[in-house]
C-alpha cells in the first residue's frame, strides 16, 4: 500500500475541505467571507468554520477583519478569507 503524500503539516483533506478549496480557486486574488463560503458550498456552519480554521492554521489561508466599524456597514464586520501560495 502507498504511503500518504500529505506532509504531517497538511491538514486532511475531506470531499467538505475540497468544496471550500474549490471557492478560494475560483478566484484566487478574492477574499471571501465564512457566509460567501457556506453559501457556495452548502456547508453549515459547524462543518465550514472548522475546515476554514484547519486551513488557517496550516498556512493554506489568512484571514483578517474587515476594518470599515460595523456601525458604518450597518451589520456586523465579517472575518475575510484568502488562499494563499501554499493553499493553491
Amino acid at each position: 500500500m502507498p504511503r500518504s503524500r500529505r506532509k504531517p503539516s497538511d491538514p486532511r483533506i475531506t470531499f467538505q475541505g475540497l468544496r471550500v478549496l474549490d471557492v478560494f480557486m475560483e478566484n484566487v486574488a478574492q477574499k471571501y467571507s465564512g457566509a460567501d463560503v457556506a453559501q457556495r458550498t452548502e456547508l453549515l456552519s459547524g462543518s465550514l468554520y472548522p475546515i476554514l480554521i484547519r486551513y488557517e492554521q496550516a498556512g493554506w489561508l489568512t484571514s483578517r477583519w474587515e476594518k470599515e466599524e460595523p456601525a458604518v456597514l450597518g451589520r456586523p464586520r465579517r472575518r475575510l478569507y484568502r488562499i494563499t501560495g501554499a493553499g493553491q
